[in-house]
């Protein structure tokens, strides 16, 4: 099967930003090896490209970010829990 150029950078740029190109590349539908011939063809930037992000490398890049930052809020969450917890009166043994 024939991809176009276009559509193998947008795969590298995906590899990229997620950081896991095995799963980048099951879920394209297309084998590592190929992805990775493709990120070592297209990682280079050739003559011209002002190395300006695409909207589709922005747009996994700020998904990957509100994840992130989803993760955190939880933790924090927790911690704030448990400091609650923790500094009732006789929760650790006085009062």
């Amino acid at each position: 099967m024939g991809y176009t150029e276009a559509y193998k950078r947008e795969a590298v740029a995906k590899a990229k930003a997620s950081g896991n190109m095995s799963q980048t590349a099951r879920e394209l539908g297309v084998g590592y090896a190929s992805l990775q011939r493709w990120t070592d063809r297209y990682s280079e930037q050739e003559p011209g490209e002002t190395g300006a992000a695409t909207s589709a490398q922005l747009a996994t890049r700020v998904a990957q970010l509100e994840r992130q930052l989803a993760e955190r809020e939880a933790q924090l969450e927790v911690l704030k829990k448990a400091i609650s917890i923790v500094s009732q009166p006789g929760a650790n043994g006085t009062r």
